[in-house]
């Protein structure tokens, strides 16, 4: 019985990682493969079962939604009585609000006070607990007496930023549902994520220059960092980033062998050995593309792909994205990406600073950052726009377009019209002289199964959430392919239309 119970754990906690991040579908697929959905016993399995039927209800909307709704209250308050928890009972409150029964919403409220106060509830953290006792009494409408507990909370656990983001996000539903404008929670929001780039002639001992950098992200003050590591300018506000306790993401366009060649080594060899400690301390890397040399293509899908990294690693925590630019005087200009962050109202500073370094090294620019759409063979048709016929293999054929969201709304067309096909969109840099090759991922994704949505791979995935933050992108897991373990995502139709690609803004 006890190696089952550790079994069912097990099985829960992988489920809820992926629900935390932001693979619903997934998520939902393997709780329903395993049967959990019928178990009625556990209060552990109805609380995943609640949460998992809470954030389908928000994707949708009408009659569903209200199903939903009520089965997440349902299974959120059997798993409350069976084990005195405040977690499922809270939860169990606050959709009842979203459901409008307000009446109901206030005694689930007060019988979560009273569960706190009485003691003998099941054992939760102290933050836990207080933001618990906080959502209760704005959903009484204490809202002063709210703010105070959730003000407590946050200040005894400062840099549990995932837990601030779960309880803002319930917080703004509550505010949005009573009428409230939910700006009053802005000063609880978690540090902003920052896309970083700069030049690369900086001296490595140029002391103003890091001076002006570290003044800027002192005021930034971001949790997370996330960009290229090149010499100059990516490694001084990485360095400074880390010293500030943010965490870093380094998202490389190549290996890094490669990537040192091209764009560390040439501006002094004092870079490389920065560069390696920066990549030691990174809390994660992102390797693009793992066989093609860098390229002025590769480096444009990474700086998107970076870009897009920065808005999920935002939209996870309940903050928001900032871009920081560090360019030479005089030589200002927008960069490709720019204007895609720009035009969904997120923030770009500037810091200009004096060349330090006249070093310099050209990259390839014969190759053109290219959106592969892969799809069965019969559905292979004349596509619109400038969409070009590149490689046919195993029943397959490829496609390339410059424009990766017009592929992603095409591809979106046919997988509507066509269910049960299979299709594929990578994004990549494609010269001249690839064309007869070296489509591997992208048929590797077509390949995949991911319940009925387009596959995309990593680069595809974020370089939309760029182009198109609205768009319904979910990470799925990871396939084994000949180009060893693929990274596969996820684009559904929009949860609330069910339409395809919008123009409008996340």
């Amino acid at each position: 019985m006890k190696q089952d119970q550790g079994m069912d754990l097990s099985r829960l906690n992988g489920i809820t990682r992926l629900a935390r991040a932001g693979a619903l579908e997934q998520a939902l697929i393997l709780f329903r493969a395993q049967g959990l959905d019928a178990r009625l016993d556990d209060p552990e399995v109805l609380t995943v079962h609640g949460r998992l039927l809470k954030d389908r209800a928000a994707r949708v909307r009408g009659e569903a939604r209200e199903a939903l709704l009520s089965e997440a209250i349902a299974a959120y308050e059997r798993a409350s009585h069976m084990a005195r928890a405040t977690y499922p009972l809270i939860n169990a409150a606050t959709l009842a609000l979203l459901a409008g029964r307000r009446e109901r919403s206030r005694q689930l409220a007060v019988e979560t006070l009273e569960l706190i106060d009485g003691g003998d509830c099941a054992p939760e953290t102290p933050y836990w607990l207080d933001a618990t006792r906080a959502e209760a009494l704005l959903l009484l409408e204490r809202r002063e007496e709210a703010d105070a507990i959730l003000a407590q909370a946050i200040r005894g656990q400062a840099e549990a930023w995932e837990d601030h983001a779960s309880t803002l996000r319930q917080f703004a539903m509550i505010s949005n549902e009573m009428g409230w404008d939910a700006a009053w929670l802005d000063h609880y929001r978690p540090p902003p994520s920052l896309h970083f780039e700069g030049i690369m002639g900086i001296a490595g001992d140029d002391a103003k220059a890091r001076g002006a950098i570290a003044a800027s992200l002192q005021d930034i003050g971001p949790a997370n960092v996330v960009g290229a590591l090149a010499a100059g300018a990516d490694i001084l506000v990485a360095e400074e980033a880390l010293r500030l306790g943010g965490h870093l993401h380094a998202v490389l366009p190549c290996p890094a062998e490669l990537f040192i060649e091209s764009s560390v080594v040439p501006y002094g060899a004092a870079w490389e050995a920065r560069f390696q400690r920066l990549m030691e301390e990174a809390a994660s890397v992102l390797i693009l593309d793992d066989w093609q040399p860098l390229s002025q293509a590769s480096v444009s899908i990474a700086r998107q792909a970076a870009m897009g990294l920065a808005i999920r690693e935002a939209r996870r925590l309940q903050s928001s994205a900032i871009a920081i630019r560090v360019e030479a005087v005089g030589e200002d200009g927008q960069c490709e990406g720019e204007a895609d962050w720009s035009r969904h109202g997120r923030e770009v500073r500037h810091v200009a600073v004096e060349r330090s370094n006249i070093s310099r090294a050209t990259l390839p620019a014969t190759a053109r950052a290219t959106a592969l759409l892969t799809l069965p063979l019969e559905l292979a048709v004349a596509l619109p726009g400038e969409s070009m016929r590149l490689a046919e293999h195993d029943g397959y054929v490829v496609y390339g377009n410059v424009s990766l969201t017009d592929t992603a709304r095409l591809a979106q067309v046919l997988a509507s019209r066509h269910p049960d096909a299979r299709l594929g969109l990578d994004y990549r840099a494609v010269s001249g002289a690839q064309v007869a090759g070296r489509f591997e991922r992208c048929l590797a994704l077509a390949s995949s199964d991911v319940g009925g949505a387009l596959a995309l791979s990593e680069p595809a995935a974020l370089a939309l959430s760029l182009q198109i933050p609205s768009a319904n992108v979910e990470p799925m897991g990871s396939i084994r392919s000949a180009v060893g373990d693929l990274p596969v995502y996820g684009l559904f139709p929009d949860p609330v239309s069910g339409d395809e690609l919008g123009e409008q803004p996340g």
